[in-house]
């Protein structure tokens, strides 16, 4: 009686695999490249939302008769914020192959000659502010990937804890 059962033996099942890897490569050598990442360009919006973020932060715990705890909460936030920039920066210049600065650029007003200060911000407007860069950042996700994504993910997380937890109007620090 003849056998039901092919034979296998290990030239067959190594010439098998030989075929497979080869095919594998050719297919692999057809397939698109993956996609380019976003331009740089992407990140300059979120870079100048983090520095104005943290100015308006640091401006809104200088209030005078602001509770303790929120002046508190509003220079964490002033901090995470500057932080952000300061990480944004150093992705931007990494990408475009330039030393990053050590500092931080922050921009600041000069005080008027002609007449008081203005007063300083509310907190309603640093969650504004927040809530603005957080939405901004989580839209850029989206086209993101890598590092980027997640560097934008973080923010977009970081500034959303912010304003819904840390300066929630008549929550814990409000």
């Amino acid at each position: 009686m003849p056998r039901a059962v092919p034979v296998i033996n290990r030239r067959g099942v190594l010439a098998g695999g030989a075929a497979l890897a080869v095919l594998g490569v050719g297919v692999s050598a057809c397939s698109e490249p993956p996609p380019k990442p976003p331009p740089l360009e992407e990140l300059l919006a979120p870079l100048e939302q983090a520095r104005r973020d943290s100015a308006v932060a640091s401006a809104a715990a200088t209030a005078v008769g602001l509770a303790p705890q929120v002046a508190a909460a509003l220079t964490v936030v002033a901090t995470q914020r500057a932080a952000h920039a300061l990480a944004l920066s150093t992705e931007i210049s990494r990408v475009a192959n330039k030393p990053a600065s050590s500092t931080s650029e922050t921009t600041s007003a000069s005080p008027s000659a002609t007449g008081p200060p203005p007063p300083p911000p509310a907190v309603s407007d640093v969650i504004d502010s927040l809530r603005s860069s957080a939405e901004s950042a989580s839209r850029l996700v989206a086209t993101s990937s890598g590092y980027r994504a997640g560097l934008l993910a973080s923010i977009a997380a970081s500034c959303t804890a912010s304003y819904t937890v840390a300066l929630v109007p008549g929550g814990p620090s409000i």
